[in-house]
């Protein structure tokens, strides 16, 4: 007896499936499809109930990797790494709650060109998450 192939399958996903990068660039697009405002909480928020979704796998190593971006070691979350990055002359204490409408721009925009950076070194060979961990270790050595 021969194992029939669900016809919701296509190559290795189901039919209607994305790629964490391909769901990315979807929300970007559109984030009233995804309930979303455009505004850089609600990506955040929606990004975290991602990551849950899937573990925490969809956004491993991205804080590490910023922070290596950044270049200190700090106890901060990914979501106030990335305005650091971006608006070191944000206040440091509320985030990203206080943003006005240019700064929340600049924010999203980068936010997603570093996961896609994040994404392309994560993703570029096969030791990319291995390499984001070691080379955080080695930089953050205490």
């Amino acid at each position: 007896m021969t194992e029939r192939t669900p016809a919701s399958v296509f190559g290795d996903r189901r039919i209607g499936e994305f790629s964490f990068r391909e769901h990315l660039e979807l929300i970007r697009k559109r984030p009233g499809m995804y309930g979303l405002d455009g505004s850089y909480g609600d990506y955040v928020t929606y990004l975290h109930g991602y990551d849950a979704g899937t573990r925490d796998s969809a956004l491993l190593g991205f804080r590490e990797w910023l922070l290596l971006k950044l270049g200190h070691h700090s106890s901060f979350v990914w979501s106030r790494l990335v305005t650091e990055l971006v608006l070191p002359e944000a206040s440091p204490g509320r985030g990203y709650r206080d943003l006005d409408e240019k700064q929340n721009s600049v924010v999203v925009e980068a936010l997603f060109r570093l996961l896609g950076e994040f994404l392309q070194d994560r993703d570029v060979e096969r030791d990319g998450l291995r390499s984001i961990f070691r080379d955080y270790a080695l930089q953050f050595r205490e």
